[in-house]
């Protein structure tokens, strides 16, 4: 029998987005095939942790490497995390993948999914792909590296021969489709095998978890004392892909209004805000850790409307998972996003909030004013959201399109 192999740097029982996704991906592969995964050292809201070094935990064998947790908020503390950990995820792979498995791996970190390559081409194995960001591009939005650096081209010629090589890539969002797409005419792969081998799954709400919930009666607005105010909502990274700065920006503006900014979640730009609150003496921004997973839905449901920011450029770049678990509390979002990117198609289609241009300050302070003054019409957009979620965005049909993936993969002449 051909094992599924998911190589993740984060699983099980890391509880981070990517880390409660990848999880539950490997579970459901679990119900149909022989599912094995091979993580780096365990980690719980990217904190070392206690786990044993092999289990089997719904379905799935779970082999947990070897490597350093070092702050990844810091380039060279993530870099020797991401050279060590998937050093140590090969070297396992090398031992166990069978020729005929199929393995897994997500994009990030993205040195990970070259081990696949090799992995997969000495052990005879089938690669998938699955693109949780899109480099090089995801490093020139966020101002790591220069567009025009000889590292940034040596990265993209790299990355079209992943491309080719893997035998199935997942994207989580039409846009993503589209630049993976261009990426794979650039290497001169027919338009055919293109087809083939793109398939768009993307993610999901966790519906069992995260569900509508009383506003008045929630125990995070009472704790905070801001129940009586318009509670805008950022939960979810705060990296340098975000804009961060346009949030203090509009809290300056609205600094005398009776609307709150609450922020949940981690990230490089986590200090930088910090600060920025500090100094300008911003009142109406709260700032909290992320929450332990029990609390979950009690912050999702902590506002009256979500926000999620990105830099320019991020259009197929990135797809943010937060936004199916906000949509699920049945609250419309305002996206400050690129106008072709997913979460800006899914808002306009769904009817779900409003879609902004980066940087446009002005544009977000006024949404956010308008969505103030129209509860009623935050309260259709919120079920529109939940509604979509429901009918489109559950892990039953994502799980569903993965196994449809690997019995097709599996089942194909070799």
């Amino acid at each position: 029998m051909h094992c599924v192999w998911v190589l993740s740097e984060q699983y099980y029982p890391e509880q981070t987005s990517t880390g409660r996704l990848i999880t539950q991906t490997a579970e459901g592969l679990a119900e149909q095939f022989c599912t094995r995964a091979i993580s780096g050292p365990p980690t719980d809201r990217l904190v070392r942790t206690k786990a044993p070094s092999y289990e089997i935990r719904h379905g799935v064998e779970i082999y947990r490497c070897q490597g350093t947790v070092l702050d990844k908020n810091r380039l060279l503390g993530r870099a020797i995390n991401i050279i060590t950990q998937s050093l140590s995820i090969f070297f396992r792979a090398l031992r166990m993948v069978k020729a005929g498995d199929a393995v897994l791996v997500v994009t990030n970190p993205p040195l990970l999914p070259f081990i696949a390559l090799a992995v997969c081409y000495i052990k005879r194995a089938n690669l998938v792909l699955l693109i949780h960001d899109v480099y090089p591009e995801a490093l020139v939005a966020s101002g790591i590296v220069s567009a025009k650096s000889k590292f940034i081209g040596m990265l993209d010629w790299l990355h079209r021969y992943l491309y080719r090589s893997a035998d199935c890539i997942v994207t989580l969002g039409r846009d993503m489709s589209d630049l993976v797409n261009r990426r794979l005419k650039m290497s001169t792969t027919p338009q055919g095998m293109i087809d083939k081998k793109i398939h768009c799954i993307p993610h999901w709400a966790e519906i069992e978890d995260v569900f509508p919930s009383d506003r008045n009666n929630n125990p995070l607005l009472q704790k905070l004392g801001i129940g009586q105010q318009f509670v805008v909502l950022y939960a979810g990274n705060l990296g340098r892909t975000h804009a961060i700065e346009s949030l203090t920006e509009a809290a300056t503006q609205l600094r005398h209004e009776s609307i709150h900014i609450l922020v949940l979640g981690p990230g490089v730009k986590r200090k930088w805000l910090e600060t920025r609150i500090r100094e300008q003496q911003l009142s109406n921004i709260t700032m909290l850790p992320m929450l332990p997973a029990d609390q979950i839905n009690d912050a999702l449901n902590a506002c009256d409307v979500g926000l999620i920011l990105f830099v320019p450029g991020m259009a197929g770049i990135s797809v943010p998972s937060r936004m199916y678990n906000q949509m699920a509390t049945a609250k419309p979002i305002i996206g400050m996003c690129d106008t072709a990117s997913e979460l800006a198609q899914v808002l306009t289609e769904e009817q779900a909030g409003w879609v902004i241009a980066p940087g446009d300050t002005d544009a977000l302070v006024k949404c956010i004013r308008y969505a103030a003054k129209h509860p009623e019409t935050c309260r259709i957009m919120g079920q529109q959201a939940s509604n979509a979620v429901q009918q489109k965005y559950t892990f039953k049909q994502a799980n569903k399109a993965y196994q449809t993936l690997f019995a097709e993969l599996f089942n194909a002449p070799s």
